[in-house]
């Protein structure tokens, strides 16, 4: 029970620091009126720390009705720490929309580069959700999900294994982007051709690794 209290204590923290986050920046909210805008600054201060909620809740349920998984408890680790990752995305997220509508950018004079931060925390959470990959193992929530791997650990492996690196690559692509892009149509340039080879590296993986399984069985 203690290991369990341990792993869900860093979630949990987040959408709690998503809700304080959107409590403080609330009565800096844009509008002239509360009373009128009530309804509207609730959904901007309080969506995405409620979307942080809603993936920590749909993902635990998924671990506790989850018939197809397999490992010890070093993938529950590992399956929480993902979520951990996007969830910390999100409160970057969040943060970076309230700083923006407290005006605080304006004072810091980061208005410029605003969108490329998120370009760049993307392709950080990609980065880290990738190096995670190769240790989880079948499951119906994460990863490179057809009937064989979820029956078969040994292909899972191999298949995550290769679909790690593509990841890390992917992210490294939307991070450089990020950071040297200068503006949308670059970022597509660059991110497009990125996604199609990192799903092409993945697919191949899986076709070859498929294909041999086969053939020994056979």
């Amino acid at each position: 029970m203690t290991r369990r209290h341990r792993v869900h204590v860093g979630p949990l923290a987040v959408i709690v620091l998503a809700f304080l986050v959107g409590a403080a920046a609330y009565p800096s909210i844009p509008g002239d009126a509360i009373g009128h805008m009530l309804g509207t600054r609730v959904q901007i201060a309080f969506s995405l720390p409620a979307t942080a909620l809603i993936i920590y809740l749909l993902f635990r349920s998924l671990w506790r009705h989850d018939r197809v998984r397999t490992g010890n408890s070093a993938f529950e680790a590992t399956y929480q720490a993902i979520v951990f990752r996007a969830l910390l995305f999100v409160l970057a997220m969040h943060t970076l929309l309230m700083i923006g509508l407290a005006d605080v950018m304006d004072t810091l004079g980061t208005h410029h580069w605003g969108k490329r931060i998120v370009v760049v925390m993307l392709g950080a959470t990609i980065i880290a959700i990738g190096n995670l990959l190769p240790r989880t193992r079948p499951n119906i929530a994460f990863g490179f999900r057809t009937a064989l791997t979820l029956s078969n650990a040994q292909l899972w492996r191999q298949v995550h294994r290769v679909g790690g690196y593509a990841t890390v690559g992917l992210g490294a692509a939307i991070l450089v982007a990020g950071l040297i892009a200068t503006n949308t149509n670059a970022v597509g340039a660059l991110l497009f051709p990125a996604i199609g080879l990192a799903i092409g590296v993945i697919y191949a993986s899986y076709r070859k690794h498929a294909k041999a399984l086969s053939t020994h069985a056979g």
